[in-house]
């Protein structure tokens, strides 16, 4: 492979680097971070640090200790197993938009998220070639109970695709009905099997909140994976200098490294980075711009440097349509992205409106982009075959390669056939209806959803996965998950 994390180009000098990590460490040490977890708290006291109220003191040796003791790698385990992948061991995690309440494509508009939208995501997902994770949350079925919908979407995971995935969690509770469900589907207890990833998000600057807190302890517990991700918007949540806001980010993706460390011991965590502008006309996220794109090199170059597997990038834009705008800020993300040899990638297809919208449009642009990045990403074949001499020698001068027999037997192979963009002349064009790209989108989504093959699931995992749904809908929702 051309693009590999040991090969991946460095934005930050050694002193550069080290500047940022000794700021961080100052910020653990001098200013801290607010851990509004009472039980956490108390774990890191007996562990040494000091405790003022909500207030937590990391010291720097400690917090570098924990975070030597998360592994560098570790496995995935799909409920398919030919889908499990060793996450930081070079094989990149790519998977679909993740979060939205509003869902959009050309034929019904911008409309509030659905379940069977959501099914669509997953389904799509399972059906690109490029994705190999699926993303619960693709987008949120917002007239569902807010209490109970993270089981429906969860569901939708785990029936639709038999590929690795992110587990929606945005609480304890949730986190660990997540984990349940996940047990129910490998058949049994987990052990020590690491079956999902979730992602915490710090409140930015310097919180873990309750929440956040109470999910990372829920999945560090039973071994599964914790992807630590600062939300930060340069002149919002952080610094609007670029190195302020990374050391901000080391600071705050360590202290929850150590945390979940803290509570067990080698529980598989995640450097998550998502660093972006904030438009001062707006207030608004400005995503896929140079600050986006330094968050990526960056953010990765750090978490080679702690040893962490990285999550980061994936297909970003602020733009409110599929447009030039739209495809320019994903198009500099995802290369950013594949370039700085990210192993998960979150949002990598479908996200519009930064955010907001899950677009099934977007979806099928960025599935092609990451197509051709992926052959990027392979690098040039040099076999004997492909230098082609004796073929050359055959259409000898003047002759015409197109209809050389060696053309017809690799061209397949060896050349990129886009099933979306087109090289028609504008006449030809023209005459076929001058159709843009966003309609051949259109229509590309849905044959990506024509060729979907259902997984298939075991009869009776499903009718437990639907049990235990039912039995957790029918409870009152927990007092922090109000």
């Amino acid at each position: 492979m051309l693009y590999t994390p040991e090969h991946a180009p460095r934005l930050l000098t050694d002193e550069q680097e080290e500047q940022v990590h000794g700021y961080a460490m100052r910020i653990l040490e001098e200013i801290g971070l607010d851990v509004l977890h009472h039980d956490a708290r108390k774990l890191l006291e007996e562990a040494g640090q000091k405790v003022d109220g909500d207030r937590v003191y990391f010291d720097r040796d400690f917090v570098m200790e924990q975070v030597a003791k998360a592994p560098h790698t570790f496995m995935l385990h799909a409920r398919n197993p030919d889908n499990s992948v060793e996450v930081g061991g070079g094989t990149p995690l790519w998977m679909g938009v993740g979060g939205p309440p509003f869902l959009s494509d050309l034929d019904e508009g911008r409309r509030g998220g659905t379940l069977e939208g959501h099914d669509t995501i997953i389904k799509l997902t399972q059906a690109s070639s490029p994705l190999n994770c699926v993303q619960t949350g693709a987008c949120e079925p917002v007239k569902m109970d807010v209490h109970t919908r993270h089981l429906d979407m969860e569901y939708s995971t785990l029936r639709w695709s038999d590929l690795p995935y992110t587990t929606y969690g945005t609480s304890g509770p949730k986190a660990r009905d997540g984990i349940e469900m996940a047990r129910i589907t490998h058949g049994g207890e987990l052990g020590d099997r690491t079956a999902l990833m979730g992602v915490v998000n710090s409140v930015s600057p310097l919180i873990w909140d309750f929440r956040m807190v109470d999910a990372m302890v829920a999945w560090a517990e039973s071994n599964q994976a914790t992807i630590v991700t600062p939300f930060l918007l340069g002149g919002a949540t952080a610094a609007v200098s670029v190195a302020g806001g990374l050391a901000q980010q080391v600071a705050e993706a360590l202290s929850g490294v150590a945390i979940v460390q803290t509570v067990r011991t080698g529980a598989p965590c995640l450097y998550g980075s998502f660093f972006q502008a904030t438009d001062m006309r707006t207030g608004a996220p400005a995503l896929g711009t140079p600050e986006s794109i330094f968050g990526v090199f960056a953010g990765a170059q750090l978490a080679r440097r702690y040893g962490l597997p990285f999550r980061g990038g994936g297909g970003l834009c602020s733009s409110n349509a599929v447009d030039a705008q739209a495809s320019a800020e994903s198009s500099f993300m995802l290369w950013a992205t594949m370039l700085a040899g990210t192993d998960v990638v979150l949002h990598a297809a479908g996200w519009l409106e930064g955010g907001l919208t899950a677009s099934l449009e977007k979806f099928a642009l960025d599935v092609e982009l990451l197509e051709q990045l992926q052959i990027h990403q392979r690098g040039i074949g040099f076999s004997e075959e492909e230098f082609a001499f004796d073929a050359l020698k055959e259409v000898g001068p003047g002759g015409l390669w197109l209809a050389a027999e060696h053309t017809m037997n690799h061209f397949k192979e060896w050349q990129y056939i886009s099933p979306l963009f087109i090289t028609q002349d504008f006449t030809t064009w023209s005459a076929a209806g001058g159709e843009e790209a966003a309609a051949r989108a259109n229509r590309r989504w849905k044959q990506l959803l024509e060729s979907y093959e259902d997984p298939g699931i075991d009869p009776d995992v499903d009718a437990e996965l639907i049990a235990f749904m039912e039995r957790r809908k029918s409870e009152p929702p927990p007092p922090d998950d109000d």
